[in-house]
């Protein structure tokens, strides 16, 4: 560990911020280098999918996409598979007597392994690491389908759709239905999404591991917060902790933003010099074993909230105890935001806060599920209200993560301070040498 970040952690540690690891839950086994759980994980969440399917036949597709550190999987795929190749395809049929499940695989492309780099062979090796039994090439996937719905003829559509085109899923049942007669197509609503928004143990843990990587690169970031100093700085300060750390890619691109850039929402440059005066909005967080993290924090730059800037940012932070007062079991995601509205209504800045209350967070950081439905134990959401006044250069934002348990919800992402005196004394304490 370098001095750098050893200081940032004993700092926080000296003002009670950062939480004692040993509270934490233990790490479930990952295999590496890919960070998957164990296969039996996913042969868990599939059985759950086929009985409530109970007939009929669904196929998911790998539906990722391409970023800055590569081909990351589309979330619904990655949750039932734990399998990161693209083109990949699962078929699901429950009333199958001998095989249920099926795995398939695009054809190996010499030309193109000699860039991308080696893919494995079908084999019994292959068979045990993703935990399938049947595995094979792509080509044969519509003449199986076509086969599996003979017998079980509903074709159910597992994943919600988007706005990206015409669904593979339904596209291919579309063929299916060209050649048999009678095969029914049916949505399964938000069963999956459901399913991903209860989060189990070892899901909460690797969260919870990914949230203290996150809170690690915020408080190296902090230390950089001053007059002169740039807003790609403290990004860039941020990741290369978060990658030290074992993160594989950042959650989403960073939000970095000082005086006026504090006040837009998906501020994309980090590129602006911090001034005297003004608050810096960071936004950012890591991705850990493919679940992602979300947190913002709102700081002066000089070490100390202006009385304007301290108004506005005690009113978030109001705003979001009063949301997480009533997060509970049976509570809806409306009960929430409203709550938090309210606080920012009455005190007259209702038109500065342009945005939702908060989301699910999982494999993705906006993760599925159905925010109109009640919350269960298991589920993980964000809390962040915000107030922007352009007209003021000043932006405020608090994020947290909190999970919902059996009597109420917890707060994840408590290694960081939230109460604005609480970081005017956390920069107070910062040596002198890191401050000049």
């Amino acid at each position: 560990m370098s001095c750098y970040r050893l200081l940032a952690l004993s700092l926080a540690l000296l003002l009670h911020t950062a939480p004692a690891s040993a509270a934490d839950p233990a790490l479930p086994i990952l295999t590496e280098p890919a960070q998957m759980q164990a296969p039996a994980v996913y042969a868990a969440r599939r059985a759950a999918l086929m009985k409530a399917m109970g007939e009929g036949v669904a196929v998911i597709y790998a539906d990722g996409q391409e970023d800055a550190a590569g081909y990351r999987q589309s979330g619904d795929f990655l949750y039932l598979t734990g399998v990161e190749e693209p083109g990949a395809v699962l078929v699901l049929a429950p009333k199958e007597r001998t095989y249920k499940e099926f795995l398939f695989l695009p054809s190996r492309d010499p030309e193109l392994e000699r860039w991308h780099g080696e893919r494995e062979a079908i084999s019994t090796a292959l068979r045990a690491k993703y935990g399938f039994a049947k595995i094979s090439r792509s080509g044969s996937l519509l003449g199986t389908v076509v086969d599996l719905s003979s017998r079980s003829p509903t074709l159910w559509q597992v994943s919600r759709p988007t706005l990206r085109g015409q669904p593979k899923d339904l596209e291919l049942y579309g063929k299916v239905q060209q050649q048999l007669a009678g095969v029914s197509t049916r949505p399964m609503g938000w069963t999956l999404a459901q399913m991903r928004s209860r989060h189990d143990a070892q899901e909460l843990a690797i969260m919870q591991r990914g949230i203290r990587i996150s809170e690690e690169g915020h408080l190296a970031a902090w230390q950089l917060v001053r007059p002169g100093v740039s807003e790609s700085d403290l990004r860039a300060e941020a990741e290369r902790i978060w990658r030290q750390r074992g993160s594989r890619r950042i959650a989403y691109e960073s939000i970095v933003g000082s005086g006026p850039n504090s006040t837009i929402l998906h501020y994309p440059r980090s590129e602006r010099v911090m001034r005297d005066g003004e608050l810096i909005l960071m936004d950012m967080a890591a991705e850990y074993a493919h679940y992602a993290t979300d947190i913002t924090r709102t700081l002066p730059v000089n070490g100390r909230f202006s009385p304007e800037q301290r108004k506005i940012y005690d009113i978030v932070l109001k705003a979001q105890d009063a949301a997480f007062a009533l997060a509970k079991p049976g509570a809806t995601y409306e009960d929430l935001d409203r709550a938090a509205r309210k606080v920012i209504d009455d005190a007259g800045y209702g038109d500065y806060f342009i945005h939702g209350l908060g989301h699910f967070v999982g494999l993705d950081v906006h993760d599925a599920g159905a925010l109109h439905q009640k919350l269960e134990p298991g589920m993980v959401l964000t809390l962040e209200p915000g107030i922007y006044i352009p007209e003021k250069n000043l932006g405020v934002r608090i994020e947290d993560e909190i999970v919902i348990t059996e009597t109420g919800a917890r707060v994840l992402t408590d290694g960081l301070p939230r109460k604005a005196d609480d970081i005017e004394k956390w920069m107070a304490a910062r040596p002198a040498a890191m401050t000049k």
